[in-house]
């Protein structure tokens, strides 16, 4: 099976009086030949082709060609069968292979051909111009369901379906005549040009019946076809249908196509549902003739064009513009010679008929009583006239004056007289007379109220909105059309938007004519647009389903897709029910009741057709898309012969995210891009009515995993890694059992070392010098507050109040304690060198620190990360650097709770950095400064480092002794990060 994607190329046919447009396919735009042998139309609404080499299915937009069967000839001929069993047969040339059509696809099945007494026989299901009755074939037959008919050489044999019966009819029939036989129902008829008779043949009996002269007419030519039951007459380029009505044959007009009679018509069809009639060719393709409800009236004059704009209802039947031409719904004539006007917006026949009309910036008025031929003009000085309105019997006349406006209110229709001058802001370009007392203005910055009664304008509406128009249904709301803004509702003096159509060509609405049904017609830039007012209405409260417009196009008979608007009149009704619009091309007549409007039935939508990766398959309740596939795309088959945009055609992937409504465009394909592996629900949706209310389908699609797309596959893989993290935090936690063992045998080891270097330190003169003040001021303030504290405990008789002295003195006795242990820590450090022959690994230096304060800061919900570097190694004397790295991590350890230390490193080929931040309540700016001063003064004989106590001067004086330095600076969002710097 093999789809064929057109671009359609539509060729219209139009003529003054026409009512159809034409569609013309051939091998150029869409079909594999020209030739088209039978057309049928199925119970589900596909419209079948045969020809030579393969049968089409068309939907109204695509040709899907059958052609891979296993015949030995493909040369397919007539239709045959019953429609409405879902049986429909059709033959070879050669008759011995046969396709069943059914289910909507063609297969083939098998045939036997049973020879009888060694005759040959032909069965005879159509009748046209192209079918000939060759000698060869002894028997030609029809058969009905009552019985059937054997047509030999001059003589006709009758075979009774339920007893079998023969019998020969006692009647001379020459083969030739059976050119002009057709068939109603169990009635065969043969019409004889020579005679003028019509032969009937039922139940086996002959008789001569009555029938119009068109059938026996030698000019016209007979088309039947019995799987259709349609028969044709074409006669002089007419064509019409014969029906038999209660015994009578009688026949309709169809449509008249002069050149059918130049054109080999194999077949025809008539659809009556779409109003559409296909005839098909053997030479020139498909023609298909779609007969309109609007007609489309011309003036058809030399050298002057078809646009038209205002014009007034005329005689009841019929619309005068005011070049004098009377427009009719099939033809034009002239009342009055006038020139060819480009001032066409205006018009308006005053109380006693006179045409009034603008023209040349003045207002002229032709006499009735005078066949129009004589007529005066008014102008106004040095005023532009801008329009002309007729509204609720009161005459008026927009102007401008440069940048000034009026309107000017006649009295009554004598417009040279002027009753009232109103002046305006802005420019008028609609009137609206709302009742008695109030004139609603339109321009280009809203509607302007002005009360006749208090002489003045009384209230703004829809400031800034460019009003075009403005249109009051019977109900009385008033709907504005505007300039490039779409179309509103003024309700409550408020404006509402109405939602625009999909294409938004209703941005440029021109004017709005109420049919009886509360349809609202609103012309266009582009087509003519149908929607139900009530239901409008309510959308615009409800909101839960988008507003559907039904779009008429050039396609349903217009001559030109654009409308004209910003006129007065816009758009007529006349006294026999017809609209009338103006348009590019001639005015459109139509009357609303009789126009159709094409939709789907609930059942014609199909999806049994997909093309996977350039693979076309055949679906049947889902679509499985396997592992890998590239794209895919699934037909949605739905017979619909009218423009699909009407029917809103859409449909979405439930299950994918953010899924929405797509539009299906022409060739009504959904495309899957590619899409996560899991199962979802293609929902497809359009309208079957003009109720607003749409049908849903849904197709269920599946897309295939591979092995580590499935769930299985995830939660096998989340067990491994947690089963590994598992195992990591074991090992990792027995390692730093191990490491802490080591590292508390280590303590004691440094402890020892330690204090030898504190008493070392001590006996350094100059150290003891540089800090004999501060040591003085540190030690003489906390005695001296002990001594205090006891002297106040011993006048003290309260038992409290001494608990509360003995606490502080513990206190301050600890501290004074820890302060001794860190001078004696000191002395001892600076009489060690500098540097060793070893090389510690600075990791382990951290880490031993980090252990040993790490129970204390774990009491506080502190945590320390020791992230340095492993294989950072320094020759810088191990015990300096434990202890500068023990006070500055006491430090952060005191002064930090429910936070973190993180210690790392870096390092370059001249120098190390570790950094040590806490989170804790951090260093102020004073106290950053001041240590850091402290670098610059090296060489100072005089510290003065006794403020902020002695734990970090010795630090300092320990980098110092090395040659290192240390920076002071603010963490985010609190704490402080301490920088120490040690050359290599």
């Amino acid at each position: 099976m093999k789809l064929l994607s057109l671009i359609v190329l539509l060729s219209f046919l139009y003529s003054n009086g026409q009512s159809y447009t034409t569609q013309w396919y051939t091998m150029d735009n869409g079909l594999p030949q020209n030739s088209i042998k039978d057309i049928v139309k199925d119970k589900y609404g596909f419209i079948w082709l045969s020809m030579e080499g393969c049968v089409l299915r068309y939907d109204g937009n695509t040709f899907v060609q059958y052609q891979d069967f296993k015949f030995d000839n493909l040369s397919f001929g007539d239709f045959y069968g019953n429609i409405s069993k879902d049986s429909i047969v059709v033959f070879n040339n050669s008759e011995k292979n046969i396709l069943l059509i059914s289910q909507r696809q063609p297969k083939m099945i098998s045939h036997q051909d049973t020879p009888k007494d060694n005759r040959i026989y032909k069965r005879l299901v159509k009748n046209n111009v192209t079918v000939r009755y060759v000698s060869f074939i002894d028997s030609y037959f029809v058969q009905l369901k009552t019985g059937t008919y054997y047509f030999e050489d001059n003589s006709i044999i009758y075979i009774d379906q339920k007893s079998k019966k023969r019998a020969t009819i006692n009647l001379e029939f020459p083969r030739n005549r059976l050119k002009r036989l057709f068939v109603h129902g169990d009635h065969i008829f043969i019409a004889d040009t020579n005679s003028k008779k019509i032969l009937q043949l039922y139940q086996g009996q002959y008789s001569y019946v009555a029938a119009p002269s068109i059938y026996t007419d030698a000019e016209t030519k007979i088309y039947w076809q019995q799987v259709t039951g349609q028969v044709f007459l074409v006669n002089h380029g007419k064509i019409y249908r014969s029906r038999l009505s209660k015994g009578q044959l009688e026949f309709t007009y169809v449509l008249e196509y002069k050149n059918i009679d130049k054109e080999i018509s194999g077949a025809i069809f008539y659809d009556e549902i779409f109003r559409k009639l296909y005839i098909g060719s053997s030479i020139n393709g498909l023609k298909i003739f779609n007969l309109s409800d609007f007609s489309v009236s011309k003036k058809n004059l030399p050298y002057q064009d078809e646009v038209c704009y205002a014009a007034i209802p005329y005689g009841g039947n019929s619309v005068l513009s005011q070049e004098g031409i009377r427009y009719f719904n099939n033809k034009s004539e002239r009342l009055y010679k006038a020139p060819q006007s480009y001032d066409k917006r205006y018009i308006f026949q005053d109380d006693s008929g006179n045409l009034v009309y603008r023209e040349n910036n003045s207002i002229h008025i032709r006499y009735k009583n005078t066949g129009f031929t004589k007529y005066d003009s008014i102008s106004f000085d040095k005023k532009e006239i801008d329009g002309l309105y007729k509204n609720a019997g009161m005459y008026m006349v927009s102007v401008s004056d440069r940048n000034k406006f009026y309107l000017y209110i006649f009295d009554g229709d004598n417009c040279k007289k002027t009753k009232k001058i109103i002046p305006c802001e802005y420019n008028i370009d609609t009137v609206l007379r709302y009742n008695e007392d109030l004139l609603y203005l339109g321009g280009s910055n809203g509607i302007s109220v002005f009360s006749l009664s208090q002489n003045k304008i009384i209230e703004r509406i829809g400031k800034s909105l460019p009003v075009k128009q403005m249109i009051k249904t019977r109900d009385g709301n008033i709907w504005l059309t505007t300039y490039n803004q779409g179309v509103y509702l003024l309700k409550d003096h408020n404006v509402i938007k109405i939602p625009a159509d999909k294409n938004d060509f209703l941005a440029n609405a021109h004017y709005i004519l109420e049919d009886k049904n509360s349809n609202l017609w609103i012309s266009s830039n582009n087509g003519l647009f149908k929607i139900n007012k009530i239901q409008l209405v309510q959308s615009l409260e409800t909101s839960q389903e988008p507003v559907t417009y039904y779009r008429y196009t050039k396609e349903h008979g217009f001559l030109n897709n654009e409308f004209n608007g910003s006129a007065d009149p816009d758009a007529n009704i006349l006294e026999n029910g017809q609209f009338v619009f103006p348009s590019m091309e001639g005015f459109v007549f139509f009357t609303p009741q009789h126009v159709k409007t094409y939709f789907p039935a609930t059942h014609d939508l199909y999806l049994e057709r997909a093309r996977v990766d350039s693979k076309m398959i055949r679906l049947k309740d889902a679509l499985l898309l396997e592992c890998g596939y590239k794209n895919a795309e699934i037909y949605i088959d739905i017979p619909y012969y009218s423009n699909l945009e009407n029917i809103y055609l859409q449909a979405k992937l439930i299950g994918e995210e953010h899924s929405q409504w797509i539009n299906i465009k022409n060739d009504r394909i959904f495309r899957l891009s590619k899409i996560e592996p899991g199962k979802y629900q293609l929902l497809v949706r359009f309208l079957s009515s003009e109720t607003g209310k749409f049908v849903y389908k849904s197709f269920p699609i599946e897309v295939e995993a591979y092995f580590y797309q499935t769930l299985s596959f995830k939660i096998l893989m989340a067990g491994l890694v947690i089963l590994i993290f598992i195992i990591g935090i074991q090992v990792r936690t027995n390692f730093l059992r191990l490491k802490n063992k080591v590292l508390k045998n280590t303590l004691v080891h440094r402890d020892k070392e330690l204090q030898e270097t504190n008493t070392k330190l001590k006996n350094e003169s100059d150290y003891q010098k540089k800090l004999v003040e501060s040591i003085s001021h540190d030690i003489t303030t906390p005695v001296k507050f002990i001594a205090l504290l006891s002297q106040e405990l011993a006048q003290s008789d309260d038992a409290k109040t001494q608990k509360k002295y003995f606490d502080s003195i513990y206190k301050t006795s600890e501290q004074l304690y820890k302060f001794t242990l860190s001078l004696k820590e000191y002395t001892e450090l600076y009489k060690q060198e500098n540097t060793t022959e070893n090389e510690y690994q600075l990791y382990d230096l951290i880490e031993t620190k980090k252990l040993l304060f790490e129970e204390i800061a774990a009491q506080k919900n502190t945590f320390i990360y020791n992230f340095c570097d492993h294989h950072l190694a320094v020759k810088t004397n191990k015990n300096i650097l434990l202890a500068v790295f023990h006070n500055i991590i006491d430090n952060a350890v005191k002064n930090t709770s429910d936070g973190e230390i993180i210690i790392t490193s870096a390092s370059s080929e001249q120098s190390v950095e570790i950094n040590i931040a806490d989170t804790g309540s951090g260093m102020s700016a004073e106290q950053r400064t001041y240590y850091s001063e402290l670098f610059k003064n090296k060489g100072s004989e005089h510290l003065i480092f006794k403020n902020y106590g002695l734990g970090l001067h010795m630090v300092i004086q320990l980098m110092m002794k090395i040659n290192g330095e240390m920076t002071f600076h603010e963490n985010t969002p609190k704490g402080t990060i301490i920088k120490i710097h040690i050359t290599i």
